[in-house]
């Protein structure tokens, strides 16, 4: 090799060190940079938090006379403001957020502040406290009620008659003599909800028929709430339950199914619930597995034709979506359905009532207050990003529990799956209900969200959500709430961005007065 070679191989050596060099001292300034940046971004949120703490202390020095007393103890007597809405027949309840105080549903939180909407569904659902019923004037409703065959709007006299024509006319079609309408077909559903959001209650009492009852022959007795409802819908032959989770509608669905005689129906959100309802037959009433259908709500065209004596439809909060109302039509004597949240957040909460029939419902705390449920440890973890929850998940699964991670997101679902080869249940599972039964941790979709029971589940963690729904929220916490384990974990893995954008579907727990612990 001549020298003019290895000396152009030297220079371009070192050409070659020295751009590597320049490029290692970019990124070093670039680092340093984003270190700066990142001090600097930290010194001004600790100047903001600073100047807001010097206000406040500020306000408190400013204060020239001490607290009262008496007036702290005048506060306490009612610690909250009633502001009616604009909304006819509904206010809000105002109360400092450090107040242990519930009532209705927690529509928001402003500076320290919850805001609790009351309503007629509140007072339908028992979930007014006694004290507190004369409080809300809530107006006499007009009299009138549907017949049985929802073929006329009945009145007590031509007066009721003329007012209700007024009313509903774009869904009544003659009147007959001075007490009945006649509704126009296919409106029935749609004039019974109006109704509703009127105030009034349709539902004439139709006992069910002495001669579609038999004995039960059941292994397992009914708690006092529970033939409450039993008896309701003895009576008005269409209720709509709305207990808690873990309160046992499903055990009250079961009895209902042994009682009545005929075909019966079962109307689901998902198969891993025909396969639940299934388990729950064969072990209570095999004998009369045969007399059940049961169907998603995606399954109308199977069942379009047939008669029922009995259609129960479980998480009966889906039943008003276009989609799956049409289910309402099944031609069937006598109807029940079943939901631990009777909230729509599309205005049709209404028709959640219409759908099934007449409501019979307690409070959550009613049944804590008896034991019945209890509440589990509740923590949110503040997190930067994706990565980060996989590695709080591997934190948290440190201490072995029997442990559900909800993922509504496949692909987050997926890669927790793979991290910590865990099953993930999905829509494309087989034999859903056995695989959570066997798995002591495992991945779960949205197929697992709702009415899932496993009595030795101790801990859920929230990894993958949709969005802000409340719903949603109060469905995956109340799956802890058909545990029969002790010391029960519900855990929340938000991004900062999340806890901004969806922080709405937390008011689920905060309405029911649960504490909620934060971490970041």
């Amino acid at each position: 090799m001549s020298q003019t070679t290895e000396q152009t191989q030297s220079l371009d050596s070192l050409a070659s060190k020295l751009l590597d060099a320049q490029q290692k001292s970019a990124l070093a300034i670039s680092t340093l940079t984003d270190t700066i940046r990142s001090i600097n971004d930290a010194q001004a949120q600790a100047q903001e938090k600073l100047n807001s703490l010097s206000a406040e202390m500020q306000f408190i020095n400013s204060a020239s006379q001490p607290l009262d007393k008496e007036q702290v103890k005048e506060f306490w007597k009612q610690p909250y403001v009633i502001v009616p809405r604009r909304k006819s027949d509904e206010w809000y309840v105002c109360c400092p957020t450090f107040v242990p105080f519930q009532i209705g549903w927690l529509e928001k939180t402003i500076n320290g502040w919850n805001y609790f909407i009351v309503n007629k569904y509140m007072h339908w659902l028992g979930k007014i406290p006694d004290e507190l019923k004369k409080v809300f004037d809530l107006k006499e409703p007009l009299p009138v009620k549907i017949s049985h065959d929802m073929d006329f709007l009945l009145t007590e006299n031509e007066q009721f008659q003329e007012q209700a024509w007024e009313r509903y006319s774009k869904f009544l079609y003659r009147r007959e003599g001075k007490d009945k309408i006649a509704i126009k077909k296919g409106y029935e559903f749609d004039l019974i909800a109006s109704m509703i959001n009127d105030g009034i209650l349709p539902f004439l009492p139709r006992p069910v028929d002495s001669e579609d009852l038999r004995e039960a022959m059941l292994t397992f007795t009914l708690r006092a709430y529970q033939e409450k409802c039993l008896n309701a819908f003895l009576q008005y032959g269409a209720i709509g339950i709305f207990y808690p989770p873990g309160s046992g509608k499903t055990y009250m669905g079961i009895n209902a199914l042994a009682r009545i005689k005929g075909r019966k129906c079962i109307v689901v959100p998902t198969l891993t619930l025909i396969e639940q309802w299934k388990d729950r037959i064969e072990k209570f009433i095999p004998q009369r597995k045969s007399e059940i259908d049961i169907i998603t709500y995606n399954g109308y065209e199977k069942v379009r034709d047939n008669t029922y004596t009995l259609t129960i439809y479980d998480e009966c909060h889906r039943l008003p979506a276009n989609s799956y109302s049409k289910l309402s039509t099944i031609r069937t004597k006598y109807r029940i359905g079943l939901s631990a949240t009777p909230l729509r957040e599309d205005g049709r909460t209404d028709y959640i009532f219409a759908l099934t029939g007449y409501p019979v419902g307690t409070s959550w705390q009613e049944l804590i207050a008896k034991g019945i449920i209890r509440i589990p440890l509740i923590r949110l973890y503040i997190v930067q990003d994706e990565r980060d929850k996989i590695a709080k998940i591997k934190e948290i699964l440190a201490e072995k529990r029997k442990t559900i991670i909800y993922s509504y997101w496949l692909e987050l679902g997926s890669k927790i799956a793979k991290q910590f080869n865990l099953p993930f249940i999905n829509g494309a599972t087989t034999n859903r209900l056995e695989a959570l039964k066997n798995a002591e941790i495992a991945v779960v979709s949205s197929v697992g969200g709702e009415g899932l029971s496993l009595p030795d589940l101790e801990r859920v963690i929230e990894a993958g959500f949709q969005y802000g729904s409340r719903r949603e929220e109060a469905q995956l916490l109340g799956r802890l709430f058909h545990s029969e384990k002790k010391d029960l974990e519900h855990i929340i893995l938000m991004t900062e961005r999340e806890l901004e954008s969806y922080e709405k579907r937390l008011y689920a727990i905060r309405e029911q007065n649960f504490r909620l612990e934060i971490v970041r």
